[in-house]
């Protein structure tokens, strides 16, 4: 549906455009309760998440390969694959972990990598991963599943599997929105979004929060949200659609943003938002969990305050008196609460309130 004129009643920093969202009430089970309801609003923030919808690799014979295939989005503990014999497809993040935690039940675990190049002269992290887990065998990537329950690769070598768990990624999805066309989502892809976060031809009405990967995910994602709330109360002026899009044209990439390269990240946070400045120890606190997290997958979150630099010490110090006080006086409000409490828990329970999902969001 196209956008029409609002009348002008949209208020300092709001478009013209309106959304009208259909929801529905959903019971326990997840059952549809009732009649859908709809409203119209002024803005909508898009802010679901790019973690739910697998991506799966086109592998030949998947169809047909007689053996559990599962992704690691299913995946929850290493138990249910003892004495298996586990290919691994991937060696991002999740691949990585997976294949750590396996190799204290499975019998066998074949880790693949991305290309032959990196099987064969894998990266100085992945060779102490190898070093530290003599479990995990590298491949290069799968050529075929076979109907006998065999793995090939591409160097021609082959494995006996029980499981297969596909360690890559996700895709974008939002099957609730209706833009007409102006915004689209290819998977890989949502676009197009002027700094990741608003469609220029929509600005401010509508806007996507958490769409980029490879962030400090909870400082940007709160940068986003400060810097849409101040467009739509109008304390933040935009750019002119055709500059949005020009900016988007011109730096057109993927939502991955690397989270060791701080200067985008930081160039965004202070230009788009009013969050203060991150600590100098807090940042040094960050890249060097990153790097531990590199250098050992199993031991990282075991090291000592020792371990850190001076001023990480200091400033972690100064965080722990700081959140214990706040602690104390929580526990403080709590207990002359006790009452109050009590009370409202007597109160009369009224029905939960209309649930968004599943929703489906329109131009007017």
């Amino acid at each position: 549906m196209a956008p029409r004129e609002a009348g002008g009643g949209g208020g300092p920093g709001c478009s013209d455009v309106k959304w009208l969202v259909r929801s529905v009430r959903l019971d326990p089970d997840g059952g549809e309760e009732g009649s859908p309801t709809e409203e119209v609003f002024d803005a909508v923030v898009v802010a679901n998440g790019h973690y739910s919808q697998p991506r799966l690799p086109s592998i030949e014979g998947m169809e047909v390969w007689p053996r559990r295939q599962l992704h690691s989005h299913s995946y929850r503990v290493p138990d249910p694959f003892s004495g298996e014999a586990v290919v691994v497809v991937g060696c991002g993040e999740s691949g990585l972990d997976i294949a750590t935690e396996l190799c204290g039940v499975a019998k066998e675990v074949h880790l693949v990598a991305k290309s032959v190049e990196d099987a064969t002269t894998p990266s100085p992290m992945m060779s102490k991963l190898l070093a530290n887990h003599a479990g995990i065998r590298l491949h290069p990537p799968v050529d075929r599943l076979r109907e006998d329950g065999t793995v090939a690769f591409a160097d021609g070598s082959v494995a006996v599997a029980d499981t297969v768990i596909y360690c890559t990624g996700y895709t974008y999805s939002i099957p609730f929105l209706d833009t007409a066309g102006l915004v689209t989502v290819d998977g890989s892809r949502v676009g197009p979004l002027y700094e990741h976060t608003f469609p220029p031809s929509l600005a401010p009405s509508l806007s996507f929060i958490g769409v980029p990967m490879r962030v400090f995910a909870p400082w940007f994602f709160e940068a986003q949200a400060r810097w849409v709330a101040l467009a739509l109360s109008g304390r933040a002026a935009q750019p002119p659609e055709e500059e949005m899009l020009r900016a988007v044209l011109e730096d057109y990439h993927t939502h991955a943003i690397p989270a060791v390269d701080r200067n985008e990240v930081f160039q965004f946070v202070y230009r788009h938002s009013d969050l203060p400045r991150m600590e100098e120890w807090k940042l040094e606190l960050f890249l060097t969990g990153i790097m531990n997290a590199m250098d050992d997958r199993v031991a990282f979150r075991d090291r000592d305050d020792d371990d850190y630099s001076q001023s990480v010490r200091e400033g972690l110090r100064r965080w722990r008196r700081v959140a214990g006080a706040q602690y104390e006086a929580a526990l403080a409000a709590a207990a002359s609460g006790d009452r109050a409490r009590a009370d409202a828990d007597a109160a009369p329970v009224h029905e939960p309130p209309l649930l968004p999902a599943p929703c489906q969001v329109s131009q007017l």
